[in-house]
Parts: C-alpha cells; sequence; structure tokens
C-alpha cells in the first residue's frame, strides 16, 4: 500500500467513488495526511458508470436559468415524499448542503448544463446534469487529489478495522496495516452481492434471477462487514431503488413512455404513468404489481428512430437508450409469449389475471379522458393520452428488477460519524456515499439524489474526520 505497517496517517478514506474521493480531498485541504484505499483496479466506483446527475437546491445553475429555489422547500419535499420517513437532521444537513456542493464542484472545474431536469415531481427543477457525467467528475475530484499529494493504493481489499480502547485506528489489507486518527468508510453498497439481498432487500430477492444490479463490481458490502467489527448500527432494512421493467432482457430504461397504460390486479390505474421513476417505483411497491397495458394503434406508432414519449427529458439520454417499447421489440416478445395478446380486453385480462371488470372500466374512462384532453385522475398530460380501441391488446408484467442502488448501510448522523445500536458514536469511524443507511429515506427522492448524498456526506465525512483526528 505504498505504507509500511504501522506508519500513520491522519485520515485513512476506504472508496475512490464521488464519497470517498470528496472525503479525501476535504481532509487534505484541512491538512490532514490522507491516504485512499481502493478494492479495485482502477477508481471511481458506481459513480464512474453514472451520469453524475446531482440534486440540488438555490444553486447559481438555478439562478442562471431563472429559478428560485431554497432548501428549506428541498428539505419540505424531501420528507413529503417520504411521508415523514426520515431522520430529519441528517436529511436538513444534506439539503442545505447540497447547494453548496455543486458550487464546490463548479470551483474545482465540474460544469453542468444550463438545463436543469425534474428529480421527481418537485415544484422547481433541481436535477444538475453535468458535461461529462459521473466519469467527468470523477476525472476532476481525482486531478485536485493528485495535486494534494494524497495517495491512492489500488487493488487492496480492507479486511479489518484496527481497534484500540473501543476507538478505530487503522485499516489492514491482508497483511499489510495502516494506523490512522480516523477511517472514513465509503465503499459503495452491497448490490454486487446478491447474497446480502435476502437479508436486506427481501422484496427484491423475491424476483430471483429477473433483478441484477447496474453498479460497479466492487459494490460488494465491505462496509457492513467492516461495521460489525465495531458494533455498528444498521438501518434502513430493505430499502434500495430498483426500477420497474417488462424483463425483456437486461435493458436500462429509467422511463416509461406516456403512450402505455398501467394497471394493477383490480384493473385500475394508480399512478401517472410518464412520471418519474422514482414516483413509480413507490407507487408499485404500494399498489403493484403493475401491468402494461396498449393496443395495436400504439405498437404501431412506435417506432423505431423516433423520439421516444418520455415525459423527463435529460439532455443525451435519449440518444444513449434502446428503449423496450418499439414494435420490433414488441413483435418478438409477443412472438415468445412475454407479451399477451387477445382480441377483446376481456380476454386480456383473463390472460394475465386482471380483474376483467375493472379493466374494461377504467379503459373506457381512460379513452374518455384521451378525447377530452385531460386526465382528472392523475394530471398526465393531453399530449400522452391516446385511446385504447384498436384490437389487439396487449398486456405485460412490469417488475422492480433493475437495482440502481441499495439504501441498507451504516446508520451515521449529521456528521457522518457512524452510530452504534445504541445511537452512540463508533469512535474514529465515518461513513458517506452508498454505504450509508437512512440518508435516502424510504423512497428514491429522484434523479440526483444519490449524487447529492455522496458528495455533501463525502465532505462531511472528510471534514469530521480530521477534525476527530487532531483532536486525538
Amino acid at each position: 500500500m505504498a505504507r509500511e505497517p504501522g506508519i500513520e496517517v491522519d485520515v485513512v478514506v476506504v472508496g475512490t467513488g464521488a464519497a470517498g474521493l470528496c472525503a479525501a480531498l476535504e481532509a487534505a485541504d484541512a491538512g490532514a495526511d490522507v491516504l485512499l484505499v481502493e478494492s479495485e483496479s482502477m477508481p471511481g466506483g458506481s459513480t464512474n458508470l453514472s451520469g453524475g446527475i446531482i440534486m440540488a437546491a438555490d444553486t447559481s445553475v438555478q439562478r442562471r436559468c431563472g429559478l428560485t429555489d431554497s432548501a428549506e422547500a428541498l428539505y419540505r419535499d424531501y420528507s413529503n415524499l417520504n411521508q415523514g420517513a426520515i431522520e430529519p437532521g441528517i436529511v436538513r444537513h444534506l439539503a442545505e448542503n447540497s447547494g453548496p456542493a455543486v458550487e464546490w464542484l463548479q470551483e474545482l472545474g465540474v460544469r453542468f448544463l444550463d438545463h436543469l431536469v425534474y428529480a421527481a415531481e418537485e415544484s422547481v427543477p433541481r436535477s444538475h446534469v453535468p458535461t461529462r457525467g459521473g466519469a467527468g467528475i470523477v476525472k476532476v475530484l481525482l486531478r485536485a487529489i493528485k495535486e494534494r499529494g494524497v495517495d491512492i493504493a489500488l487493488g487492496k481489499r480492507v479486511t479489518d478495522l484496527v481497534v484500540e480502547d473501543n476507538t478505530v485506528c487503522g485499516i489492514r489489507a491482508g497483511d499489510e496495516t495502516v494506523r490512522a486518527g480516523a477511517v472514513v468508510l465509503a465503499a459503495g453498497g452491497f448490490g454486487a452481492n446478491p447474497a446480502l439481498w435476502t437479508k436486506h432487500l427481501p422484496s427484491l430477492a423475491a424476483a430471483g434471477s429477473a433483478a441484477w444490479y447496474i453498479g460497479a463490481e466492487g459494490s460488494r458490502g465491505d462496509a457492513l462487514r467492516l461495521g460489525a467489527q465495531v458494533g455498528a448500527d444498521v438501518v434502513g432494512h430493505d430499502r434500495c431503488l430498483a426500477l420497474l421493467t417488462p424483463g425483456f432482457y437486461r435493458n436500462l430504461e429509467v422511463y416509461f413512455p406516456g403512450w402505455l397504460v398501467l394497471v394493477d390486479r383490480s384493473g385500475q390505474r394508480r399512478v401517472d404513468e410518464s412520471t418519474s421513476y422514482a414516483s413509480m417505483e413507490m407507487a408499485h411497491r404500494r399498489h403493484g404489481p403493475f401491468f402494461a397495458i396498449f393496443d395495436a394503434a400504439a405498437k404501431k406508432a412506435a417506432q423505431p428512430g423516433l423520439p421516444l414519449q418520455y415525459k423527463q427529458a435529460v439532455p443525451g439520454m435519449e440518444a444513449a437508450t434502446n428503449s423496450n417499447w418499439v414494435e420490433p421489440l414488441l413483435d418478438e416478445m409477443i412472438a415468445l409469449g412475454k407479451v399477451a395478446q387477445a382480441p377483446t380486453l376481456e380476454q386480456l385480462a383473463n390472460a394475465v389475471s386482471i380483474d376483467a371488470d375493472g379493466l374494461v372500466a377504467t379503459v373506457r374512462r381512460y379513452n374518455g379522458y384521451a378525447g377530452a384532453g385531460a386526465d382528472p385522475e392523475f394530471g398526465k398530460e393531453a399530449r400522452f393520452l391516446h385511446p385504447l380501441d384498436q384490437p389487439p391488446f396487449y398486456a405485460v408484467e412490469l417488475r422492480r428488477g433493475i437495482l440502481a442502488l441499495t439504501s441498507t448501510g451504516l446508520r451515521i448522523d449529521a456528521s457522518a460519524a457512524v452510530l452504534d445500536s445504541h445511537g452512540d458514536r463508533v469512535p474514529g469511524l465515518f461513513a458517506a456515499g452508498e454505504c450509508t443507511g437512512g440518508v435516502l429515506g424510504s423512497v428514491y427522492v429522484g434523479s440526483g439524489n444519490s449524487m447529492a448524498n455522496c458528495v455533501v456526506f463525502g465532505r462531511t465525512a472528510g471534514t469530521s474526520a480530521y477534525a476527530f483526528a487532531t483532536a486525538t
């Protein structure tokens, strides 16, 4: 690790995604001697694979777009969407420091488009889109890390925490040991370790082979294992972001085209079909399973090369998306029996075990809304309202299957200190990013929620860890 056993540093940071890099950078800027340790051969973690979108309020980017926002408004929206199932102290810290995090990234060299995206259904768009995605953010942070002379040890998986007098004072990676005044865990989630899904994500584990993870291979749950060595509390049971998918193949499509009609087993609509993936997942958890219903006219109109009928418009997203909802692929899935087909709605309902009377009534109302150009039930925009009246009719079940991130993890406070089961701090141990639990609440608020968590609490963990190291 370029460090001899017993050699001390001020702060060791485990993990080199956004959270770890931000922690190391802030600790170094405070004056710390920092060592970054990464289990994989390349730095960046899941941030490298992401779009790098960050949710924030009251930023210069918003002001350039003529938008007025506040941290308090973000906090209220965050709390409301989670129906209060949050830890107010850490969420308020997230909201109040999200704007400064964007300004800090810009000062380092990250550039954001002057085009903001709605994270979910908030009144003001808050999703800030970087010009070069998550990999671009990693590149900027790594450059700043290099300028400060921070060492990075790659290919070193941490096996143990060093503990003396009930205080975390270093790490071991195999037979190598580094002592430190404080340790920051930023090792990512556990999506790449399905063995942990049964215990921590039972609702997703039930999907079996239909579920798959889109994050980094290094997200194996190392922080859970290391935290257990010092009695760290784990919170956020069964919390994650798992996107709905028809399961045709392993294709990352985060939105649904607005022309679909989604119903539950009773045949009732439960959501605006064009809504954000965060709101869609929340509705599915409450009312699912959902079935996507469409007719011959909708299928015929869904031709490759035409604009995808998404409500959300993330710059560059459509060009990079291979949609499930185009006629050639749908015809292939119909032939394989993965999409049900029937000449009447009643027969279609019977084919997929939906209440036939409920489905017929729902489609009758929906066709009326299409004719009137207004959806009084869920407020779907008129441009997406097309009648379902051209047989044959089609249906396919949607399942939570694309695991984007895990939200079960180590409990922290607003200073990013790791807490034990009694709510007391574990001396010398801090954590940030996807390996923490509770920060993201019961649902994923929307595009950029995870990056905001990583950057805000990564920065906080770095400064807190150095303060602890110098105080002791």
